[in-house]
């Protein structure tokens, strides 16, 4: 079964640093899709979050100024730019030997077809590297705790650590080539 590995530790910690870090080293080696999710900043306030595909497409996942039932705290979210953009992203071509996914959290586990595309890599042939929360109930605690998952806890400024071990990983278990 292909690496499954997922980055967990707490909000903050560096956990989509060490993973864009690690795309960063394999983007030349090895063909992947996937998106990585971001902070949207104004005036040095933190407004919301978007996500941004390893191909280059962006798209709204939350903001304060989003109204609804869909809430995280403050921000509101929208599912439209996960499921047409993100989601998409998360569907690997046949030359596809990794998928990226940050993260699997509250926001995006609003999405029925998110969950979905989560489960269906889980069982597919393709590594697969991502963030996930690392407290939650339902879906969150659900993959953490699978047994096709190697779950890697990762502490504050460990972020160019971590990227190492990502990538020794992937290399290890034969999802990337070695350099």
């Amino acid at each position: 079964m292909p690496l499954k590995l997922f980055i967990t530790g707490d909000p903050g910690c560096g956990k989509t640093t060490a993973v864009r870090t690690a795309v960063e080293r394999l983007s030349s080696r090895v063909p992947m899709t996937g998106f990585l999710t971001d902070e949207v900043r104004e005036h040095g306030q933190r407004r919301g979050f978007a996500g941004t595909t390893l191909d280059g497409r962006t798209f709204v996942l939350a903001d304060r100024s989003i109204g609804g039932d869909l809430r995280v705290g403050p921000y509101g979210v929208t599912l439209e730019g996960l499921e047409s953009i993100g989601v998409a992203a998360l569907a690997p071509a046949p030359d596809t030997r990794l998928v990226v996914v940050d993260e699997v959290g509250k926001m995006e586990l609003f999405s029925e077809r998110f969950r979905e595309r989560i489960e269906l890599l889980l069982a597919s042939d393709v590594a697969l590297l991502g963030t996930v929360a690392q407290h939650g109930v339902g879906f969150v605690r659900r993959l953490r705790n699978d047994p096709r998952v190697t779950l890697v806890r990762m502490r504050r400024h460990t972020s160019a650590a971590v990227a190492g071990d990502i990538v020794r990983r992937l290399e290890a278990a034969g999802a990337v080539p070695l350099p």
